[in-house]
């Protein structure tokens, strides 16, 4: 008998802990959401907002931005807002206008489309608007901050940035990327921490060794194996994987989802599009986004651990591949 409890003793020694889920069913605040539009008087826009926030959460709580892609909404990743919300984050989806679902909207001949969403990733002015909506969006929010609904409910100090594909565009831009828009930069200080999904190697003839040079930031990177750009399908889906590889700041992540396509990150599907796979990933992403988000906005050592020591890896199993840069 003691020979099979020290044998025992042994095994549970040797052998590894099975991974812990880290916050992948909903959490226990109260979700309500907001819906408006904030007017940029300077720039004669307005910025529609979907602000998903915890009802129930004692204090200040940290912000999370989340940009749509090309031709989405403030709708996009509502399982995503609705998640972090339940664990106590401000979530706040901001709606582009000129590269959201209006530019197709009436339209049912693919080509059309194509088209029409080409046109907006060619037009300067609606580029550098999706970069202004964003600074301009943590610029309504202070205020919101000091009255109404939120008051008191956002800490200013703990603000991420995300983004979805063209959104992921804008979220590595808000970090440092480096973009030729008349030398124009968009770097947002106030962002402590950023998670791109499906991210795209920089535009023109940029070089990625010294794109990223002005990013400090630890940022999540998201794509799958699947990912293929739906404007140009001949772009190899590992190309979204160029930012990983080239950021040289420490504290970078990537998951790479196997199987995981363009759509899986925005949560929209047309009908009859569906994918086996999307809830599992789905529940992934908010497991992973909410763990880094613990780590990096709210200071949680033991989330930045599940993530670095092997908890995060366990969990994506043979689902993701998963590689990190400390």
């Amino acid at each position: 008998m003691r020979l099979l409890l020290a044998l025992a003793a042994l095994l549970a020694f040797a052998l590894p802990a099975a991974a812990q889920p880290w916050k992948a069913d909903a959490g226990p605040e109260k979700v309500e959401i907001l819906l408006g539009a904030w007017h940029d008087s300077e720039r004669d826009r307005d910025v529609p907002y979907k602000i998903y926030y915890p009802a129930t959460a004692k204090g200040p709580r940290p912000a999370v931005i989340f940009s749509h892609g090309l031709g989405g909404s403030r709708e996009g990743a509502a399982y995503l807002g609705q998640h972090l919300a339940s664990w106590g984050y401000n979530a706040v989806h901001i709606q582009h206008p000129g590269s959201d679902a209006s530019v197709w909207e009436g339209m049912t001949d693919r080509d059309e489309i194509v088209r029409a969403l080409t046109a907006a990733t060619r037009d300067i002015d609606v580029i550098r608007n999706r970069f202004e909506d964003v600074p301009f969006a943590l610029d309504q929010l202070q205020l919101m901050n000091a009255s109404g609904p939120l008051a008191g409910r956002i800490d200013m100090t703990r603000l991420g940035m995300s983004g979805h594909s063209f959104g992921a565009v804008g979220t590595l831009t808000a970090a440092g990327q480096t973009m030729r828009l008349a030398g124009t930069r968009f770097k947002e200080p106030r962002f402590r921490a950023a998670i791109a999904y499906s991210p795209n190697k920089p535009a023109g003839r940029t070089d990625p060794a010294h794109a990223y040079d002005e990013i400090a930031i630890p940022i999540l990177h998201f794509t799958g194996t699947d990912d293929m750009n739906p404007l140009n399908p001949s772009q190899p889906a590992s190309d979204r994987q160029i930012p990983f590889r080239n950021i040289p700041a420490p504290g970078q992540y990537l998951v790479v989802l196997k199987g995981g396509d363009h759509g899986v990150f925005s949560g929209e599907r047309r009908a009859g599009r569906e994918v086996a796979t999307d809830a599992a990933y789905h529940r992934l992403i908010c497991e992973m986004s909410t763990a880094f988000w613990d780590a990096y906005l709210m200071d949680d050592a033991s989330a930045r651990a599940w993530l670095r020591d092997g908890g995060a890896a366990q969990e994506l199993g043979d689902s993701a591949a998963y590689e990190m840069r400390n």
